[in-house]
């Protein structure tokens, strides 16, 4: 059975747990403001969409699109449900929202020196399972490096470098 879908508005009925799943499903470094979020969904690059089992909230996904490509920003399962199949679900949802193109996201590089190197490794293999294979892009933050995963074996970086130009325009410029 599919997954309902909402967009995270306000409005929704769940709004403030949505918040809640996403500041506890990632860690500060990796958060943009919330405030950023839902004013960049209002343009149709971005969907902020809550997932739904029956009227069940069972997680959210954050997807920005550019030329063909669909980049998952955050995907979260409410933590009080996860292991229940779904994340797949979600992802199979997107899969059926944006069929004609690849879905791409980052997750966080697996360091044999990282102290959650157990769920990094996890996470890989939840995406590889899910049809998502590395890429050679990287992001090197301050506190991690990161790995981005696409459905296609080949993505273009160009396409990846416009989704998060547009993502941080005009922020990119207000906090350097």
């Amino acid at each position: 059975m599919d997954l309902d879908i909402q967009p995270v508005r306000l409005s929704l009925k769940e709004y403030r747990q949505v918040k809640q799943l996403y500041m506890r499903a990632f860690p500060k470094y990796e958060r943009e403001p919330w405030s950023w979020l839902r004013i960049k969904s209002r343009y149709r690059q971005a969907d902020f969409m809550a997932f739904y089992d029956q009227d069940q909230f069972v997680g959210f996904a954050y997807v920005i699109h550019s030329h063909g490509m669909h980049y998952i920003l955050y995907l979260a399962v409410n933590d009080q449900i996860r292991s229940q199949g779904y994340g797949t679900r979600i992802i199979d949802e997107l899969r059926d929202l944006y069929p004609e193109d690849s879905l791409a996201l980052d997750i966080e590089q697996p360091d044999p020196h990282a102290a959650n190197n157990q769920q990094r490794l996890r996470r890989l293999r939840f995406y590889k399972r899910n049809g998502f294979f590395p890429t050679p892009r990287l992001f090197k933050e301050e506190k991690v490096t990161f790995q981005v995963l696409a459905t296609n074996k080949k993505i273009s970086q160009r396409k990846v470098d416009k989704i998060f130009e547009w993502f941080s325009w005009p922020l990119g410029w207000l906090i350097q």
